[in-house]
């Protein structure tokens, strides 16, 4: 068994088993881009299809969001390129509330270099917890311990930790020459390498990576987001209809999550998702009826026929977005970056309409980016906001400007939008019995 290879083997057998069942009508290429409501419940979605460039409808008993989290948001990420925050914004527009979205999670050690084909960036945690492996900086010495870690010899540091460890080293000068730190295994001998990883020693090394020879550079990057779609226990929004499961929904790790909780998450939360809109989808009231989703037509037909006229192209706009929430709203923040960036964040969306599509009416990659820089600007906002309100460290979210955590914000944070204004509100934990017995 492959263990770095866990989510690719599960969605492939996923994939296999729709594919073996007729009822099952699957769609390629088509861009979704608002969830149809009508008094209140989910009837369908919205979307353009890609390869014709023309607007598409879906008619729907009910709909499931399941487009993962938000990664793409960041210039450093671990997760697939197409991981943008839809689900999220989507939610957003259909009138779903949001919740921790404060929480992103940035795993420490992720792959920098050399380049990595075919490979998970964030392989290396089992290797160095496993085999102890060493975190140096660039002058090829161990710090964790400068920042109140404790590593040396015993490779425990919190992932937090590690994250502020090595940005600390890398603004101070001793970072590695891709801005992040080296791991180093040169310690450890080819017998117990291959001992504890087999076949993927020899797969580091088609890609040039020998581990007995030379360290890899590693570094911080946007890895999971803990917050979501606000759900209840049936996976339903506050929009009766509207399902979420997988890293769509929030709520469910609090302010950081345990290593491996991913899959079991998408995995419990499709399931139940799936069985209980499926149910709903039958008790629906029938009679979808166009005019349900001509905004949202009009919309695609309005971006599919106009013309840009000089402005910035979408992917050009995506790149600051990345730059921006690093820099900003990334694993340290202050009042004053996350101010910022909600600013710059609220321009970029005004600017919307002025940005450059290129004519071509199939395959038009631009419109596909302009679409997703729309979801990912609702999405980044929601952070932002979120971030700045939260005047704490917790979990996955530290603020330099108050290291500390306040036990008066052990709450939820929920979003929603409110005449079309992003507006937020404290809601309490819900506890567990056991927890509060336990006080």
């Amino acid at each position: 068994m492959d263990f770095l290879n866990t989510g690719p083997a599960v969605a492939a057998t996923l994939r296999r088993q729709v594919a073996r069942l007729p009822a099952i009508r699957r769609i390629s290429n088509v861009a979704v881009t608002d969830v149809v409501v009508r008094d209140g419940r989910a009837v369908g979605a919205v979307g353009f299809d890609i390869v014709g460039g023309e607007a598409v409808t879906i008619a729907a008993g009910a709909v499931i969001l399941a487009a993962g989290g938000l990664t793409k948001l960041y210039r450093r990420n671990s997760a697939s390129a197409n991981m943008a925050g839809e689900a999220y914004a989507l939610a957003l527009w259909a009138g779903a509330e949001l919740v921790d979205m404060e929480f992103v999670q940035f795993f420490p050690i992720a792959h920098l270099a050399p380049r990595l084909v075919g490979m998970d960036p964030i392989m290396w945690d089992p290797f160095r917890y496993k085999l102890g492996g060493k975190l140096l900086n660039g002058n090829f010495e161990e710090f964790i311990d400068r920042y109140g870690g404790s590593d040396a010899g015993l490779y425990t540091a919190m992932r937090d930790v590690a994250s502020y460890a090595i940005l600390k080293e890398v603004e101070a000068g001793r970072g590695s020459p891709h801005g992040g730190a080296y791991l180093d295994f040169r310690h450890v001998a080819e017998a117990e390498l291959r001992g504890a990883f087999g076949p993927v020693i020899d797969r580091l090394l088609a890609n040039g990576i020998d581990l007995t020879k030379t360290p890899v550079e590693v570094g911080p990057m946007a890895h999971y987001h803990m917050g979501g779609v606000r759900v209840d226990g049936r996976m339903e929004s506050r929009v009766k209809g509207l399902y979420a499961a997988g890293e769509a929904v929030g709520g469910a790790n609090g302010a950081n999550r345990l290593s491996g909780n991913a899959i079991t998450e998408a995995l419990v939360f499709g399931e139940r998702a799936g069985r209980v809109a499926a149910a709903e989808a039958l008790r629906a009231p029938a009679g979808w009826e166009p005019r349900f989703a001509a905004e949202a037509v009009g919309r695609v037909r309005a971006a599919l026929g106009r013309r840009g006229t000089g402005g910035a192209a979408p992917v050009a706009r995506e790149a600051e977005l990345q730059h921006l929430m690093w820099e900003n709203a990334g694993p340290f923040r202050t009042a004053g970056g996350l101010a910022a960036a909600l600013e710059r964040v609220r321009t970029m969306k005004a600017e919307l309409p002025d940005l450059a599509i290129s004519g071509e009416r199939q395959f038009n990659l631009d419109l596909q980016d302009w679409f997703e820089l729309r979801a990912m600007l609702a999405t980044a906002e929601a952070v932002a906001a979120s971030a700045l309100a939260r005047t704490e460290s917790r979990g996955a979210h530290q603020r330099l400007d108050f290291p500390g955590s306040d036990e008066a914000l052990v709450k939820n944070q929920a979003l929603a939008l409110e005449d079309g204004r992003l507006v937020t509100r404290w809601v309490p934990v819900a506890r567990s019995r056991a927890a509060v017995a336990d006080r």
